[in-house]
């Protein structure tokens, strides 16, 4: 007796009722579903329509036609619509020659009528285990191809111990060990996707994916293809299967960084994927069962999400089971100095320079500016001072940025400086919010967010 798989949705297509009757009756309890075609002048719609695990399609279909040339070409077709789906070709008038020719076109395998139901059922059963084993392996890549950008990405630790970070630390090690949705708030360059991830690593899904999607550098024409993924042929330029992020993250962690930018429309989306665990490619009629830790992040103040018009409150409501607040750098000045160190150790070792130190004068320098971007901004600064840096010691002339005046003076007028500072001032002035500092420039949050990363806010 054969050990067989009671899943699996055939089709089965054929001309002749009779075998349709025969292969239904066949097949019908080795197999969860078998459905059948009197005629391929559907095949590609049910194709196109259905995840079907095989089909079972007949060579022949014009009368007194025995050459076999039109299952050949009904098989091309199904293969450019699905090229995972095993198919299996029949015939009264077969010979080694055609099934030959039916192998090197694709088909999976090639049995004669009459056939022996045993052996039938063998047959399907070996191309349905097929048609998985090759999804599963589309799947994994796919999902890697996801993943390349966020194993790239270096991780590491919250560094310091002032009291609003310790706060934050004992958030993350309670919150942790659940599967509690998360919501980080904090200005631009405080730290959200670091705190992120250590709720992830600190998690019992730490060694699946964790998916990091930035919200704020999308454009929104892409939002629904990036989260949910979508088919080929979805819309124009869609030439293959995509994984959307949600999928990639299935048994890890999902972290959405500026999580206000999502456009109404696609947040009662991410309601109903949190609310039944399962997602929609654009394209597809087939749901996609996912298993998520959703950790999300907005640098906009929590009042501003509880606007209607801006955030939807159920969603909201699902989002923030745990909120982690993280302070600004000028709340943790005491931070600084060890901030310092870590940074400096690093891009010496990166850069392969040797490890300046401090002079008092930069550290009292440092210490007492505003830092409107925050440890992003500090990071950046002590990259470019240790690069360009020409002495022993750091001094406060390496950080010039930091004790420039914003009035511009004779002296400043290069211009990537002065735009440097208008936005520093910008950030600094709307407590680091990125939507009001990009009106108040009369730029695109996207804009911003580029001119931010270019210099190093």
């Amino acid at each position: 007796m054969l050990d067989l798989d009671p899943g699996g949705r055939i089709l089965v297509v054929d001309d002749d009722p009779d075998v349709l009757t025969a292969a239904r009756f066949a097949l019908h309890p080795a197999f969860e579903r078998i459905e059948t075609l009197a005629s391929p002048a559907n095949l590609e719609s049910a194709v196109s329509q259905e995840a079907f695990d095989a089909l079972l399609l007949d060579m022949n279909f014009l009368s007194a036609a025995r050459c076999g040339d039109e299952g050949l070409d009904w098989l091309r077709r199904v293969r450019q619509i699905d090229p995972t789906l095993s198919t299996v070709l029949m015939t009264a008038y077969g010979g080694v020659a055609l099934a030959v020719e039916a192998l090197k076109r694709g088909g999976t395998d090639f049995v004669l009528k009459p056939w022996q139901n045993e052996k039938l059922v063998a047959t399907m059963s070996a191309a349905v285990a097929l048609s998985r084993a090759k999804r599963d392996a589309a799947h994994l890549k796919l999902r890697a191809e996801s993943l390349v950008t966020d194993s790239t990405i270096a991780t590491g630790e919250l560094i310091g111990s002032a009291p609003a970070l310790r706060r934050v630390l004992e958030l993350v090690r309670r919150a942790a060990p659940t599967d509690a949705n998360v919501l980080i708030l904090g200005e631009s360059g405080t730290g959200k996707e670091l705190t992120a991830r250590a709720v992830h690593r600190r998690s019992g899904r730490a060694q699946e994916a964790f998916v990091s999607v930035d919200l704020g550098a999308i454009a929104e024409s892409l939002f629904e293809s990036e989260l949910f993924g979508h088919k080929r042929g979805a819309f124009t330029g869609a030439d293959r299967d995509r994984v959307g992020r949600i999928q990639a993250a299935h048994g890890g962690t999902l972290f959405l960084d500026e999580i206000a930018n999502l456009p109404i429309h696609l947040q009662r989306k991410l309601l109903t994927v949190l609310e039944r665990r399962e997602v929609i490619p654009v394209g597809a009629t087939q749901c996609v069962p996912v298993d998520i830790r959703l950790i999300t992040a907005t640098n906009r103040p929590l009042t501003e999400l509880a606007r209607e018009e801006i955030f939807r409150q159920d969603l909201l409501f699902r989002i923030k089971t745990v909120e982690i607040v993280l302070p600004p750098l000028r709340e943790r000045k005491e931070d600084i100095p060890v901030l310092l160190e870590h940074f400096l150790a690093l891009y010496s070792r990166k850069n392969h320079v040797t490890r300046r130190r401090l002079a008092p004068e930069a550290l009292a320098v440092l210490e007492a500016y505003s830092w409107p971007g925050n440890i992003r901004e500090l990071r950046h600064a002590v990259e470019r001072a240790t690069i360009l840096a020409s002495g022993e010691r750091l001094e406060p002339q390496d950080f010039a940025f930091a004790t420039a005046p914003l009035s511009g003076t004779a002296e400043q007028f290069d211009l990537d400086q002065l735009e440097r500072l208008t936005i520093s001032r910008a950030l600094t002035r709307f407590g680091g919010n990125i939507s009001l500092a990009a009106d108040a420039l009369g730029l695109t949050r996207p804009a911003l967010y580029r001119r931010i990363a270019k210099h190093g806010l």
